[in-house]
């Protein structure tokens, strides 16, 4: 049965995200993950860290209109490997906007996560993003590879295809007009239909993050040229790997196969079932193949190496 807007539960929905990120920050608080505030390329941002001292660092990158709270189920995880930085991309989360604009384009967002290993970690890190973490994380290797001891990217972006025509359906999707692109939205990013229920009482608060200035005006700046060519990801000179739900049908189709053909020899986990966001559906396992691909691929990334 088709998934229906409910006018009467506006004021729940418009507050259910806010609320359910609430009450996950406090928790991972509780837990023992410190929050931080930091200027990292000259932009105020805000992130978790968990752990600190020797083994490899590991950087989480959240995708587009999501938050460092996106990693909350992989984080106590990832600390096994190393100390783990979640971070907040400009504009998103808590973290501020570039000076004067209100969005941040992908070269800023790559200055940033650059910054954060360069300046504040020290030493090479591996980077985990997902979608829009994924395109900078491949963007950081191939600019910074001194920085990434290597990268895994879950459902990522910035797939050149054909062009930025390949792209129009996603960019028309993207831009919410109205609650039934939202539940489209919906069944092309998540696997589980009883998550996709529960998501229905959140729709106009999903609506927002999606309406707001860091992810329309991004999706609208957004230029072929900033896009994967073949050439780009096969000069990534660091290992990679490559985490992919099945049932994403949010990234424009050939994304999958773009980055599983031209990346050189990832590691590839495809997860059935599994949408979009495998660090929310499929957190133990995606927690698993990261700690399986550090131990095969990056054994050396246990010393404590600095720059």
């Amino acid at each position: 049965m088709p998934l229906q807007h409910t006018p009467f539960l506006d004021p729940l929905s418009h507050a259910m995200i806010p609320v359910v990120n609430g009450i996950t920050r406090r928790l991972l608080l509780r837990l023992g993950v410190a929050e931080e505030q930091r200027s990292l390329a000259g932009i105020p941002v805000h992130l978790y860290r968990l752990g600190d001292g020797p083994g490899l660092p590991v950087v989480l990158i959240h995708g587009i209109a999501d938050s460092a709270l996106t990693w909350a189920f992989m984080l106590h995880g990832m600390a096994k490997i190393g100390p783990v930085y979640a971070i907040d991309l400009p504009g998103f989360g808590q973290s501020g906007y570039p000076r004067g604009r209100r969005y941040a384009r992908i070269d800023e967002h790559v200055a940033v996560v650059r910054a954060l290993v360069a300046q504040e970690i020290g030493r090479p890190a591996l980077l985990v993003g997902n979608s829009l973490g994924g395109w900078i994380a491949a963007r950081l290797a191939l600019e910074a590879p001194e920085l990434a001891r290597g990268i895994m990217m879950l459902d990522p972006g910035g797939a050149g295809l054909e062009g930025r025509p390949s792209w129009e359906p996603f960019v028309n999707t993207v831009a919410v007009p109205d609650l039934r692109t939202v539940r489209l939205i919906f069944r092309q990013m998540f696997g589980s239909q009883p998550l996709i229920m529960a998501l229905h009482l959140g729709q106009r608060s999903f609506q927002t993050l999606f309406l707001r200035d860091p992810v329309a005006q991004f999706v609208a700046a957004a230029s072929e040229d900033e896009f994967f060519r073949p050439e780009d990801l096969a000069a990534i000179r660091v290992p990679t790997a490559l985490v992919w739900g099945q049932k994403d049908h949010f990234l424009p189709a050939g994304s999958f196969e773009f980055f599983r053909d031209n990346l050189p020899a990832p590691a590839v986990l495809t997860l059935p079932g599994c949408g979009h966001l495998p660090q929310r559906e499929r957190p133990l396992q995606v927690v698993r193949f990261v700690k399986k691909f550090v131990e095969e691929r990056l054994s050396c990334d246990n010393e404590d190496l600095s720059f």
